[in-house]
């Protein structure tokens, strides 16, 4: 029953299952008929919106991108298969049917414990811990490594919404009772800060304060949004597409100029569509949690699809695809050729953005010696990638090796996998860290909170 349940939610994908979720939700806070379809609905329409785009953009970018790999001598020999293909690969494995029921109890157990004020409804992104879970099962020969793995990067997650909700708020202008709850999200959301702090020490890079605002207050048009990715889209043709023919190498330059510079526009409108569906429920569910857990601050943890239409996200990311391929070809070890993730990189900087006050440059390099070392994480990692994709994956083929920057890249599959070889003392130390950490943030948050208003 549960496999079958799992089957169907990959079936339906995130534009049809996050829906019926919301719709469901709705009703069960005992919203009106007419509300619960309309918000169910625009959300479906966001999510669809949000793949056309970052689908078209992957789709358009790949021939320079394949042409980049080829002209700095790639031959390597694991690739990337992409989010889409371990979302499949994480409901269809082990942890699949049991992966949501797990982290909604783990969600209410840290409520109770006030561990965390976030009530993740992003149940969809939660295949990113079946995944996790499913590769260092492999790894480790251990389904309870596995297992704890999943629980534990949940737990990071949902102190990682905390952390980062004030900021994304204001940075971003989210709803009031809006977090954002993305696992792999708020693992990089942590390495922020301690990046922030070196950046604040550099001469000369500390002052730079390249926000897309900026940038276009100094340089006018050369820094709207839309012209920047005119110009990366140019500068990113004339570095991957072949120079025989001189004429077709400025036009397809023009046009790879025009394409990304027609996402620059299209993310933040398909963006405010969703926002429009999830308002009515992330109003609702808060309005009910701040019943049940009065004189706390509750969240509704969501998608990072919330914020990746910002200029300030979308420029960092096109800047990293080049440079993550070129990396990844000269990385003496790696074994892994970025491909399928390569558009996702909006979904997986977002959260970091307001730590860098939108900072372009801090953004892109933090993101690039992050990306950069995760190349030999998924490069460890890609045997019991490459295991599970053959097991669980879609349209796995014989002979050929599967790796992936999510969540195989990410530095806490990295440390689970380490831990796998303490065993569960290894993961009980780990949790109870991560509890500590979670409690010393509420404490200071709210500490900061009576300051404040006392004032």
């Amino acid at each position: 029953m549960l496999e079958m349940m799992t089957k169907t939610i990959n079936d339906m994908g995130n534009f049809i299952f996050i829906p019926i979720i919301f719709f469901v939700f709705m009703k069960l806070l005992r919203r009106p008929w007419a509300e619960a379809v309309q918000s169910a609905i625009k959300v479906g329409i966001g999510f669809i919106g949000l793949s056309m785009v970052v689908t078209f953009m992957l789709e358009k970018m790949q021939p320079a991108i394949t042409g980049l790999s080829a002209k700095t001598g790639s031959s390597l020999s694991a690739v990337d298969v992409g989010g889409a293909a371990t979302a499949v690969m994480g409901f269809g494995s082990s942890y699949g049917a049991i992966i949501i029921p797990v982290c909604i109890a783990t969600n209410i157990v840290m409520l109770l414990l006030r561990e965390t004020d976030c009530v993740n409804v992003d149940v969809f992104n939660l295949h990113q811990n079946a995944s996790m879970g499913a590769i260092v099962y492999a790894f480790s020969g251990s389904f309870i490594d596995g297992l704890l793995t999943a629980i534990i990067f949940h737990m990071i997650a949902l102190i990682g919404a905390d952390l980062g909700a004030k900021n994304n708020n204001e940075f971003y202008g989210l709803p009031e009772g809006v977090s954002i709850s993305h696992p792999v999200a708020n693992t990089y959301l942590f390495f922020a800060y301690p990046f922030n702090w070196v950046f604040d020490h550099i001469p000369g890079l500390r002052n730079w304060n390249a926000t897309a605002e900026n940038i276009q207050k100094k340089f006018g048009i050369l820094g709207d949004s839309t012209v920047m990715g005119f110009v990366i889209g140019v500068a990113l043709g004339l570095a991957g597409f072949s120079w025989s023919s001189p004429y077709h190498l400025i036009i397809n330059s023009a046009q790879l100029g025009m394409y990304l510079a027609a996402v620059m526009l299209l993310l933040p409108k398909m963006t405010s569509i969703m926002m429009e569906g999830l308002v009515p429920i992330s109003n609702a569910v808060r309005k009910l949690m701040v019943k049940r857990f009065p004189n706390r601050d509750i969240t509704v943890g969501m998608d990072t699809a919330l914020i990746v239409g910002d200029p300030n996200v979308i420029a960092p990311a096109m800047l990293l695809i080049p440079v993550i391929v070129i990396l990844a070809v000269i990385l003496p070890g790696n074994k892994v050729m970025p491909m399928g993730d390569l558009s996702q990189f909006v979904f997986f900087i977002a959260a970091m953005v307001p730590v860098f006050k939108g900072n372009i440059i801090r953004t892109w390099l933090a993101s690039a010696v992050l990306f950069g070392g995760g190349l030999y994480i998924a490069s460890w990692m890609t045997p019991a990638t490459n295991q599970v994709f053959h097991a669980f994956g879609a349209g796995a083929k014989k002979g050929v090796m599967y790796s992936s920057l999510n969540p195989s890249a990410n530095p806490l599959t990295g440390l689970f996998a380490a831990i796998s070889k303490v065993g569960i003392l290894g993961y009980l130390l780990v949790a109870v860290l991560v509890l500590l950490l979670g409690y010393y943030l509420k404490k200071r948050e709210r500490k900061a909170e009576s300051i404040e208003a006392a004032k």
